[in-house]
């Protein structure tokens, strides 16, 4: 295996994919061809404004995107929404990290669900933002700025990303699947470790 982590908390369900106690699950993909990220990642703002774009086509909405180091080499972590399919409401926040060489890739994709009831988060937040900022404000203004894709507001469609799913909610709803979603990513990171041979691979340059 190429990617290896600290598999602490996660139950193993076949090989390269894992469940925790949450219900959530990891998956680890390997590809043997170019990555296909629309830009290099040098390019940080190209790259969030094209995969917002892709995703939104796709239905979903980009929550957020930056590039990080992982083991020593630059990697793309993410977080995506997508409509769960077969049900009226509820969405997956997908989260993932992308290593990224230049005639193959690595993906570290953690899928979280809602269940339940859903919405209180949304509804929650949403309370708080115009009783905040609603006085004097057109509600129709109010709504645009509560709700538009990450890093390309003039996108329609899909699911854009609102305000309850900043990351200074998730102290409020921990079991939130976005809570959930940051907390593996950021408690994961660390642990990564890549095969000598991936990391001698020659660079990814978009």
């Amino acid at each position: 295996m190429s990617l290896r982590f600290d598999q602490t908390g996660w139950e193993p369900l076949q090989p390269g994919a894992y469940r925790n106690a949450d219900g959530d699950t990891v998956g680890l993909y390997g590809f043997d061809l170019p990555p296909d990220l629309p830009a290099p990642l040098e390019r940080l703002d190209d790259l969030r404004r094209r995969i917002s774009a892709t995703t939104a086509e796709s239905g979903g909405g980009l929550i957020e995107l930056d590039v990080i180091t992982l083991d020593g080499l630059p990697a793309v972590q993410q977080i995506v929404k997508l409509p769960l399919p077969d049900r009226p409401t509820g969405v997956a926040y997908i989260a993932s990290f992308t290593v990224p060489r230049a005639d193959r890739s690595l993906v570290l994709k953690i899928q979280c669900l809602e269940q339940g009831v859903t919405g209180m988060r949304d509804s929650t937040a949403l309370n708080h933002y115009l009783t905040e900022y609603g006085q004097g404000h057109d509600l129709q203004d109010m709504m645009r700025w509560w709700a538009q894709h990450a890093y390309a507001p003039e996108i329609q469609g899909g699911l854009p990303r609102n305000l309850s799913e900043d990351p200074g909610w998730d102290p409020h709803f921990p079991q939130h699947p976005l809570s959930r979603a940051r907390r593996v990513l950021t408690g994961l990171a660390p642990s990564i470790e890549l095969h000598p041979v991936f990391k001698a691979a020659p660079p990814f340059s978009g």
